[in-house]
């Protein structure tokens, strides 16, 4: 009982997989992709993740009930997704054991994604990335990504991308510029551009994009009516001293 590992990895045997993390973190960015690409390419539940340090809970989805650490599967692609916050100490336990699980495994590709918050709007958010060897970052540039060379990557991405890359694994880790105060769908769709040019993956992002249209529009109308509420008050506040 006393050497019981804290977390338990049950997935079945999925030789040469290409694994893509989507945890949640900065603009829920790679929670918004993992999720999207789950329900889009019609993905079935094919493992879990176990731990006593877990929140005692269910996730009811279309109905029926589901672990908050789930992985999807189809083909030979594993996406990882998780619906809560996880503590820092049972991220660095998660990733250890999904690591070993996928070197023994003799993965592809193991591939975080997730978000950069830059505090800011530009006309074109663009995508950022590191791999675990020089050439994968190579390959990242090759295909438009920049590339990080100095900072730091928070959470479950930067874990897996060391434990991933400490194996001899090809780990990467992309993250979509997002201004980070909010659900960002365009940063998602932006990150799974690069995922369909690093991996057999075929999907349109169109709706995320309309998804991320419709928030950008509901913003700025409430934008907008806080500017005219502000103008207001300010009419009233001069009309006292007139």
């Amino acid at each position: 009982m006393e050497n019981e590992k804290p977390v338990k990895i049950v997935l079945p045997e999925i030789r040469n997989p290409i694994l893509i993390e989507g945890y949640p973190g900065i603009g829920l960015v790679g929670h918004i992709a993992g999720n999207f690409l789950a329900k889009e390419l019609g993905m079935d539940m094919i493992g879990y993740v176990e731990s006593p340090f877990l929140p005692p809970m269910a996730l009811i989805l279309e109905g029926k009930p589901n672990p908050p650490l789930r992985f999807y599967g189809k083909d030979n692609i594993i996406l990882a997704v998780a619906d809560i916050y996880i503590p820092p100490t049972l991220v660095n336990e998660i990733a250890k054991e999904l690591a070993s699980y996928l070197k023994e495994m003799n993965a592809q590709k193991v591939i975080s994604i997730g978000g950069i918050g830059i505090g800011f709007f530009k006309e074109k958010m663009e995508v950022w990335g590191v791999g675990a060897r020089e050439e994968l970052n190579k390959e990242l540039e090759n295909l438009g990504v920049k590339i990080l060379q100095y900072g730091s990557i928070m959470g479950m991405s930067g874990k897996l991308l060391w434990e991933a890359s400490r194996r001899g694994l090809d780990a990467y880790a992309l993250l979509g510029e997002t201004f980070g105060d909010r659900p960002d769908p365009r940063a998602a769709a932006n990150v799974i551009e690069v995922l369909k040019k690093l991996t057999p993956i075929d999907v349109s992002t169109e709706p995320l994009i309309k998804e991320a249209e419709m928030i950008e529009e509901q913003l700025r109308k409430m934008h907008e009516q806080m500017e005219e509420a502000r103008k207001k008050e300010m009419k009233q506040y001069e009309s006292l001293y007139l």
